[in-house]
Formats: structure tokens, C-alpha cells, sequence
């Protein structure tokens, strides 16, 4: 138990002290907002290019890996398109973000340090493998059913517009340079190694405090139900989907399936809410989403720990 704490304790208690000081004047507004970006475009792509390009090119059992992780993913937010549809009665674009708020992890921010600790580095690399497909396929689906549903643009448009928001994703253009260094043999001096590991070991720190801050500027609005549903759908019921799949169906090492477990258990990450912002959509339910299933992380992330145990 003492090691869970030792864990999680430094994770949430970083997020507080950005959460306390966001009630202050000392960070004015927009204060997460720069922070959040040099952690989106320097520091976890410095993290994510530093870990793939002097390691061997993802193995078939890896493949294996995230596509047991994204069977789960995807069929939840199918689920969760059904439940939004069917018992809440949400138009198609509202659905999409209320899909969006039930999967997307705070892997970047929250995941980095909790997998780390459990894991070490090898938890952080598999972490890693799993977010590189993150934002290509929920923002993608997400992207494609607001766009249609809001007729905002045709068919092309929509192409368009996805295409254009993948081909600025750091976290796809840090892991598709690491791929074709390490595939094309290169040497990784020790200078470069040096230069980005100073990004890198601030991801998690920085991400934390930056979570913490744009944590305080969220209210608890907008319809409390709905985003009680999503919550549990976030942290109870893809947790288990994801278990089971990597565990009982494809036969994954321990260590695997743990990393795969407590991703899909992490809360749900701002760019749920930064999406339902855009595009006008169900921006306060997934901001509560985003408060709620953060601070009921802590408790389920302890859980699972327990459960799964470390490897550290």
C-alpha cells in the first residue's frame, strides 16, 4: 500500500497545488494554456522521439498490444454513442463528444508519472505506443460526426479538415520521425539524447501543475446525470473491457496488461472539453466530466494498483 501512495501521492499532489494556486492571482487566465502547450509540442514529443528512435522497431506482439487496447476503446465509444442516443436523447454532434469524454485518457499529463511509477520506464514506452494512436482514431471519428452532423462542410471538407488536424499532431510527427530514425539505423549521440531529455523529464511536472490549473477555472455545470454515466463508462467499465481483452482473450504479459488496465483507467482529458468548446457542443458536461472523473481517479487509479501490482 505504502508504494501506491508513493505513486499516485506526488501525482495528485502536484495537481492540487496547480489547483490552489489556479485560485489565486499569482497565474493569470490563459496561464494553463501556454503551459499545456509546451508539454503538447516539446516536452512529450521530446519524450515520445527520445524513446523510439534508438530502440528496435515495434514487434508483431506490439501490434498485438494496441490492437487489443483499441478493440476495447472503440467499442465503448460505440456504446457510449448508443447510450447518449438512446437514454439522454443527444443530437449526433452531442453524442460524438459525449463518446469523446467517455474514452480519451489523460495519458499525456496524468498517465506519464502514475506509469512510470509502476512500471518504470518500459510502462512509459508502452504508454507511449498507446497515445500515438490516440488522437488519430477518437479525434477522427469524433471530427467526422460533428463535422457531418453540423453540415458545417461536405464530405471533402471533412477529409480535409481531419487530415489537416493530423498532420499537425506532435505526438504523430515525434512517433513517425522516432520510427524512420530507428528504421533507418541512424546513430542517437549522446548530445541529442541530452538535448531532449531536459523536455522530456518535464512532461510529467509540468503537465501536472498545467492539469491543476485549468482544473480551477472548471465548474460543475450543465446536466450532472450525464456526465455521472460518462465518468463511469471512463473509469469502471473500459478498465474492465480492456482487462479482459488483454488478459483472458489475447494472452498478453502481465506487465502489458497492467500498462493497457491503468491507461484505460486514467480520467478523462481536456481535449474533450477543448473539442465540445470548438465546435459549441456539450463543453460544460464534458468539463465536468473532466473534474469529476479527475478527482475520482484517485481512489479507482489506487485501486488498480493494488489489484495489478508494480513492477518496479
Amino acid at each position: 500500500m505504502g508504494d501506491v501512495f508513493l505513486i499516485v501521492g506526488p501525482v495528485f499532489l502536484i495537481m492540487a497545488l496547480g489547483f490552489v494556486l489556479g485560485k489565486t492571482r499569482l497565474f493569470p487566465e490563459g496561464s494553463s494554456g501556454i503551459l499545456i502547450t509546451f508539454v503538447w509540442y516539446v516536452a512529450i514529443p521530446s519524450l515520445m522521439f527520445r524513446s523510439v528512435a534508438p530502440a528496435t522497431l515495434p514487434q508483431a506482439e506490439e501490434l498485438l498490444f494496441v490492437a487489443g487496447y483499441y478493440s476495447s476503446l472503440l467499442f465503448l465509444y460505440m456504446l457510449a454513442v448508443l447510450v447518449s442516443k438512446y437514454v439522454f436523447r443527444l443530437t449526433a454532434s452531442e453524442q460524438a463528444v459525449f463518446a469523446l469524454s467517455s474514452c480519451f485518457a489523460n495519458g499525456g499529463f496524468i498517465g506519464i508519472p502514475i506509469l512510470e511509477g509502476a512500471f518504470g520506464d518500459e510502462g512509459v514506452r508502452l504508454l507511449l505506443v498507446i497515445l500515438s494512436f490516440h488522437s488519430l482514431t477518437l479525434l477522427t471519428i469524433t471530427t467526422i460526426i460533428a463535422e457531418r452532423a453540423n453540415r458545417s462542410s461536405g464530405g471533402p471538407g471533412v477529409l480535409r479538415k481531419t487530415i489537416g488536424s493530423l498532420a499537425h499532431n506532435p505526438l504523430l510527427i515525434a512517433l513517425v520521425s522516432g520510427l524512420t530514425w530507428s528504421a533507418l539505423g541512424l546513430p542517437f549521440p549522446e548530445w541529442l539524447d541530452r538535448v531532449l531529455a531536459l523536455p522530456a523529464q518535464s512532461a510529467a511536472p509540468t503537465g501536472l501543475f498545467a492539469a491543476g490549473l485549468a482544473i480551477a477555472g472548471f465548474k460543475i455545470a450543465g446536466d450532472i446525470r450525464q456526465a455521472s454515466i460518462a465518468v463511469a463508462l471512463k473509469l469502471m467499465v473500459l478498465p474492465i473491457l480492456v482487462f479482459t481483452t488483454t488478459h483472458f482473450i489475447l494472452g498478453l504479459p502481465t506487465v502489458w496488461v497492467g500498462v493497457a488496465t491503468l491507461t484505460a483507467a486514467l480520467p478523462t482529458g481536456m481535449v474533450a472539453y477543448t473539442f465540445g468548446e470548438q465546435y459549441g457542443i456539450g463543453a460544460r458536461r464534458a468539463a465536468t466530466t473532466v473534474v469529476i472523473s479527475t478527482s475520482l481517479s484517485l481512489l479507482t487509479l489506487s485501486t488498480l494498483l493494488v489489484l495489478i501490482g508494480t513492477d518496479t
